[in-house]
């Protein structure tokens, strides 16, 4: 694989996690369309939130009557992969590249699950790396979720560094037993964070910079400051207003009937990398 020598680098957060969920699809949808195929590391955070994988069914994963009652958004992304929790103190990093640059695999996946795992090793904990999750002393502390259009792949994940791991287990209830249904289930697992497993508090921005030093050491590029061009702003928008924000997409994972619109590269053959997501899928048209 070819790496490009300069990145893009975004440190951008919204206080509304259906707005930083609408940026994740249009950086990718706009990747597809844009003629300066710049190759992007984004690491930002969301308030208390649930994200729900693309082919998940909410009402398996997620307490919806403590997510009201704890004021924690509900959100469906665009990838697979299954339910994870999000709060201030949880580093969401986000790479988004060519199609011809990234594998179209697993390999993918596992080759930036390593550089996460490189970076928290090199704060001193004794990590590894399970399936599409990273674990400290079998507890995971880092999941991932990933999908591949016409153009790019997209990959994301989240790191537990401070995070509330009691009201994460109060929203979310992923079922310990195997579910007869059409749907992804997320698989039942232990968590801790960084500061809780290596006995040291630790901020995001720490973490942040961890993952900076070690993706410009590794990969041999360099991260430029940068922002999100004029027609990711607009997808973005658009995303948001008619996708991210509608209980259709976000309860019933529908296709809202604004799709075709916003969706300028008709890109129908997206399709997510997780392992997980082609096992319960598989198994569901064997039966």
């Amino acid at each position: 694989m070819v790496t490009p020598s300069t990145w893009r680098g975004l440190k951008l957060s919204h206080p509304s996690a259906f707005r930083n969920l609408a940026v994740e699809e249009a950086m990718a949808k706009a990747f597809s369309n844009s003629v300066r195929r710049e190759p992007t590391l984004r690491m930002w955070t969301n308030p208390r939130s649930v994200v729900v994988g693309r082919f998940q069914n909410l009402a398996d994963e997620v307490d919806i009557e403590q997510c009201e009652s704890h004021k924690v958004q509900i959100v469906r992304r665009f990838t697979g992969g299954g339910t994870v929790f999000h709060d201030e103190a949880t580093l969401n990093l986000t790479i988004v590249t060519c199609r011809s640059e990234g594998s179209t695999d697993l390999s993918f996946q596992e080759r930036n699950l390593q550089l996460v795992e490189e970076a928290l090793h090199g704060l001193g904990s004794r990590s590894s790396i399970s399936g599409n999750s990273i674990l400290i002393g079998g507890r995971k502390v880092c999941g991932s979720a990933a999908a591949v259009g016409l153009h790019y792949v997209l990959w994301h994940c989240s790191i537990l560094v401070g995070s509330n791991t009691e009201l994460l287990k109060m929203v979310l209830r992923p079922s310990r037993l195997k579910v007869q249904s059409r749907f992804v289930h997320s698989r039942w697992q232990e968590v801790t964070t960084l500061t809780q497993a290596l006995s040291k508090p630790f901020g995001t921005n720490e973490i942040e910079n961890a993952i900076e030093k070690t993706v410009e050491a590794r990969w041999k590029i360099r991260l430029e400051r940068g922002r999100l061009s004029p027609e990711e702003e607009t997808l973005s928008d658009a995303l948001y207003s008619s996708k991210y924000t509608s209980s259709e997409w976000n309860i019933n994972g529908n296709r809202w009937p604004a799709e075709r619109a916003i969706d300028l590269h008709n890109d129908c053959r997206m399709r997510s990398l997780n392992a997980l997501d082609r096992l319960n899928l598989l198994d569901h048209h064997l039966r």
